[in-house]
């Protein structure tokens, strides 16, 4: 198969997982609207954590399934799609559940009811499908947009288990010596799809009025055959997708226990992934944060683009810009890796930044604000505990999934990381093509527990700095 039926396969495969995805979302938002609060929390819980494990734990514990299918390419194939399915169906629900609408609610029954008086089919047919592209339609088109996106440049996942991809023969190529020039040549026909489904996915959200309608969650009884099945959905993917690869790495940690020592050689390359994490994380959270300050709406969304074109597209920009001779001094430093991962991490970081200010309690933040600023120590210690917990929590969970996000990079990181810092992915990404070993998994488990000893640590010196 040539790069073209590569990227007619992935253009198949993006569009077929983004569609199954937009299904399922809808049936999983209607779940979670259904529910009382904390059910609807343990449901949104239980729904994210997928899309949250990293892509290369995912691959590495499927990638001996996935081997033993190597005579079978269609089962593997299918199986691949599943899993992409399986995480990013909740980066669908997202999208329904926080996408404006040009139409409230009301409005939608309203016009519900003038087609019921109304007995003209010539009428009811382009009514129904404007009103439904105006409210729903919107948010399953954005959400369709950006599932296809992600799976369309879905790199490491499908490296690990064998599957055809554009972003794999491009990766290997580069990486294998192709001329830069070339490379980014190859990349055209990705790069202008991609950038045309942005496009589209832009349009749908900035044709909407200015002052767009938050669709109110309307609760509706489900039937319980309906529950049942959205259940087995929820805690099959959590199994599949989080729980399984946990317990193989696990399960191999502890086999090869006593080989936990030789995972210290690792111990500069989980340094150098622990530094272009923190500053990534930092750029992207720091310059979201000022475009939620300011008026440069527009401008932050245009700075969305390059990192939704996906990492192996950006990194190659990226490794074009930095052969400029103004800039070429500075190829072999940290500096390309750091934008790259910062512009990966900027539309991630705008969202949930954006969601958690739309979440911040105003008049309880404000008055833990006023305690705050008493001259009372005590007082002004109380207010900001409980500053602490309405706000900082929630903005300290978005640097770290910031910083996870960046240190469990692979693609970018093998284009552009400098000579002399290799990041532990990196190093892993390589190692795991030769098969799952005690020793593997044991450098997997330490290496992926590194970014929650750091938030321990973090913990545990913010209760003793506090006091």
């Amino acid at each position: 198969m040539t790069l073209a039926g590569d990227y007619a396969s992935a253009l198949v495969r993006g569009f077929g997982i983004a569609a199954a995805a937009v299904l399922m979302a809808g049936a999983v938002r209607s779940a979670i609207t259904s529910c009382p609060r904390r059910g609807a929390r343990f449901l949104w819980l239980v729904h994210l954590v997928p899309f949250l494990t990293p892509v290369l734990l995912v691959g590495y514990a499927w990638s001996r399934f996935s081997l033993s299918l190597i005579q079978h390419p269609a089962w593997n194939q299918a199986l691949y799609v599943f899993l992409v399915w399986l995480k990013l169906t909740p980066v669908a629900t997202l999208a329904l559940h926080f996408a404006p609408s040009a139409m409230s609610p009301e409005a939608a029954h309203c016009h519900r009811l003038l087609r019921r008086g109304v007995r003209s089919p010539a009428f009811r047919r382009p009514s129904a499908l404007s009103f439904w592209l105006h409210g729903q339609g919107r948010a399953a088109g954005v959400a369709l947009v950006v599932v296809f996106l992600l799976a369309f440049g879905e790199f490491e996942m499908a490296s690990l288990m064998c599957i055809r991809s554009w972003t794999v023969t491009l990766f290997d190529a580069q990486v294998g010596g192709l001329a830069l020039g070339e490379s980014l040549r190859l990349a055209v026909p990705g790069l202008v799809c991609g950038a045309a489904l942005l496009g589209l996915g832009l349009t749908l959200l900035f044709t909407a009025p200015a002052r767009a309608i938050q669709p109110a969650p309307v609760r509706s009884a489900m039937g319980r055959a309906a529950r049942t099945a959205i259940g087995l959905y929820l805690f099959g993917a959590l199994a599949a997708v989080t729980l399984l690869p946990a317990y193989l790495v696990i399960e191999g940690t502890l086999t090869g226990f006593g080989l936990l020592p030789e995972t210290l050689a690792l111990a500069r390359e989980v340094g150098a992934s622990v530094a272009f994490g923190l500053a990534a994380a930092a750029c992207a959270y720091l310059v979201a944060g000022w475009f939620l300050k300011g008026e440069g709406r527009v401008f932050a969304a245009g700075l969305c683009v390059p990192g939704l074109l996906g990492a192996l597209v950006l990194a190659l920009l990226v490794l074009a810009l930095f052969q400029l001779p103004g800039v070429r001094a500075a190829y072999d430093t940290p500096l390309p890796l750091v934008l790259a991962l910062s512009l990966l991490l900027f539309p991630f970081g705008l969202v949930l930044r954006l969601l958690v200010s739309a979440l911040r309690p105003g008049e309880a933040s404000h008055a833990a604000s006023l305690l705050k600023s008493a001259r009372e120590r005590t007082v002004a210690r109380r207010g900001r505990r409980v500053l602490w917990h309405l706000e900082g929590q929630g903005k300290l969970a978005v640097a770290f999934l910031l910083f996870c996000w960046g240190y469990f990079d692979v693609t970018a990181s093998a284009i552009l990381a400098p000579s002399q810092m290799t990041p532990v992915l990196v190093r892993l990404y390589n190692f795991m093509h030769y098969g799952q070993t005690a020793a593997l998994s044991a450098m997997v488990f330490v290496c992926f527990a590194v970014p929650f000893v750091l938030l321990g640590f973090f913990f545990v010196s913010f209760r003793v700095f506090r006091g």
